[in-house]
């Protein structure tokens, strides 16, 4: 299943990765990493290991967490986030 909302994520993490290497590299890698983490969404949950999709996400930092806790909704409906990730989107 192609998960729009989340790739668009991914693609914006990596832009934002994009304009900051040179001018802030930490910043640069902290996107980095956070785009790497919505790669790993994308791949549990393509795998359908649903049990590690929400500890991995659960574990993640707090802004890419919400970022793709909402794109997930976007794109399975807030009904699915909340069965099995146990998140209420409104």
């Amino acid at each position: 299943m192609f998960l729009e909302n989340l790739t668009k994520l991914e693609k914006s993490l990596w832009n934002s990765h994009v304009e900051f290497m040179g001018v802030d590299n930490g910043m640069a890698e902290m996107y980095a990493q956070d785009r790497n983490d919505v790669i790993e969404v994308k791949e549990r949950f393509n795998r359908g290991h649903m049990g590690s999709l929400k500890s991995f996400i659960d574990r993640m930092d707090t802004h890419p967490r919400e970022g793709v806790v909402l794109a997930l909704a976007d794109d399975l409906g807030s009904d699915w986030v909340e069965k099995n990730l146990g998140w209420s989107v409104n």
